[in-house]
């Protein structure tokens, strides 16, 4: 039987290569929704903090790749998978599944805005101040991660968090 984390290491794999070159295509306001960063809430809900950090820097390693800004995608995702982690649901805690769902949207939110707004600190495309970037994207950004992350805890994750 195949581990859970090889899994989610294949998973990982082929999202930052839909995040790249799918996602970041299709924008509203220059800004288009993570689903790497989705992808991370729903392991720092399911999963321990230290798998899910690593698996954070494993994005950022990936996203820097793609995009040529290693570092800045390394800090920017670990720290996301950080902050994502406080909302886990530890396996003993009997949680219901709508405790999960709430969870993994709170983790999507933070984790977005906190991402965003690392990554909007150390890149200035358009040229907008700092603080403009970070609370106008980060917020932009997180409400487009929430609405596809209620798309896709509706389409596909539901049984999943229910375990």
């Amino acid at each position: 039987m195949i581990n859970k984390n090889y899994l989610y290491i294949l998973f990982l794999c082929i999202i930052s290569l839909v995040q790249e070159f799918s996602f970041s295509r299709m924008t509203l306001f220059n800004v288009s929704a993570d689903v790497v960063t989705i992808f991370l809430a729903y392991i720092a809900v399911t999963t321990d903090q230290k798998i899910n950090i690593s698996f954070g820097f494993a994005a950022g390693v990936l996203g820097g790749l793609l995009t040529g800004n290693m570092g800045l995608n390394m800090l920017a995702r670990t720290v996301g998978s950080f902050i994502a982690g406080y909302f886990q649901t530890p396996k003993e805690s009997h949680a219901t599944i709508n405790q999960k769902s709430k969870r993994f949207y709170a983790a999507v939110i933070v984790a977005g805005f906190c991402t965003n707004a690392i990554l909007s600190a150390g890149d200035n495309p358009l040229g907008f101040s700092p603080a403009y970037r970070i609370v106008v994207f980060g917020l932009l950004e997180s409400l487009f991660n929430l609405i596809f992350a209620f798309v896709v805890n509706w389409l596909f994750l539901r049984q999943s968090l229910a375990n």
